[in-house]
């Protein structure tokens, strides 16, 4: 996910309801751009720790998704594998789609 302009949109919103909030209010020009250049810094600050955030959380989900966008699930050594979960490693199984049945080996 491209979080470059998260901080952007965070601050843009807060801007704008900042202006909307000091006209209402019928504030004199100073204080409405004293109020805006705060609001923008406090805004900004808030919007790159949310970025951060994101991408911490990106990174966290990218580890447990392989290339074909398929959930990995992690299991312990010595576990065996839930009924019609296809591990490769257990007798019986039929081999996926394009793999070779080594020579010798017999279903039964």
């Amino acid at each position: 996910m491209n979080t470059k302009k998260v901080p952007l949109f965070i601050m843009l919103l807060a801007a704008a309801v900042a202006c909307i909030v000091t006209y209402l209010e019928h504030y004199d020009l100073h204080d409405t751009l004293v109020v805006l250049i705060i609001v923008l810094i406090l805004f900004l600050i808030i919007g790159i720790i949310v970025k951060k955030l994101l991408d911490k959380f990106e990174i966290s989900i990218d580890d447990s998704v392989d290339d074909e966008g398929e959930v990995v699930e992690k299991t312990a050594e010595g576990e065996e594998g839930t009924e019609g979960e296809e591990t490769g490693t257990e007798e019986g199984e039929v081999p996926a789609e394009g793999e070779e049945v080594p020579e010798g080996a017999e279903n039964g």
